[in-house]
């Protein structure tokens, strides 16, 4: 239906510009032609920009094939990471103080230190410039919203991420835990599978005591600090 759309549109464009070619003079007539020439490489490009976009199949480092969804959710993946563990992010900037750090992925939205810094580490509430340490927010902006409304980072699917940190829930977070921080997309059926305990912190084969791929379903998952190990 779209290429007999743009098929038409340039025989339209033909059409009307033989009909304005006969009314105008020779050196006119070469103008014409030439303003013809440009709209159909416009056109031709913007049908194929069009056409790559809609087929575009990026293979990942795993050789799956990777959706445009999938890679823009990625790419969230990896500002996030980049705000949380990058240079001057929320980990250098808490001065590696790990009970301090964010409990939920909107945590990074603030402007103000979150609620649960006044007791973790209420040194750390206000910024200071000269050490660069201190909660300098917001650290990301806000992509979308939650269910309730409020804003958040959401994935491709326009999903909530899910920052997975306190694993043995107990309210704060060790050095461990904070080795193996990660954020996790719910991915294309919209569920987060990825369990967060104890048993499931660590990546790599065994099911029993570290996360598998298999555990994650569709799940993105990217670690913030650790390398991905999951088989």
């Amino acid at each position: 239906m779209k290429r007999r759309q743009f098929l038409s549109s340039l025989s339209g464009l033909a059409a009307l510009t033989q009909t304005r070619a006969s009314r105008h003079h020779l050196s006119q007539r070469g103008l014409t032609l030439l303003e013809l020439l440009v709209v159909l490489v416009i056109l031709i490009a913007t049908a194929l920009i069009f056409t790559t976009f809609n087929n575009i199949d990026i293979t990942s480092p795993s050789g799956e094939s990777n959706s445009p969804v999938e890679i823009a959710t990625q790419a969230t993946l990896n500002t996030v990471r980049e705000a949380m563990a990058g240079e001057d992010g929320v980990i250098e900037s808490l001065s590696h103080k790990t009970n301090a750090l964010p409990r939920e992925i909107s945590d990074l939205l603030k402007e103000d230190a979150p609620a649960h810094m006044e007791e973790a580490a209420p040194e750390l509430k206000n910024y200071d410039p000269v050490n660069k340490i201190g909660w300098h927010g917001p650290y990301v902006r806000a992509t979308g919203r939650n269910e309730t409304g409020e804003l958040t980072i959401v994935d491709g699917w326009g999903n909530e991420l899910e920052l997975q940190v306190d694993f043995d829930q107990d309210g704060t977070i060790n050095q461990t835990e904070s080795k193996f921080i990660r954020v996790v997309s719910a991915g294309p059926n919209g569920e987060i599978e990825t369990p967060d305990d104890i048993a499931n912190m660590k990546p790599g084969e065994n099911e029993v005591s570290e996360l598998t791929l298999s555990e994650c379903g569709d799940d993105l998952v990217m670690f913030l600090r650790y390398p991905d190990n999951r088989k």
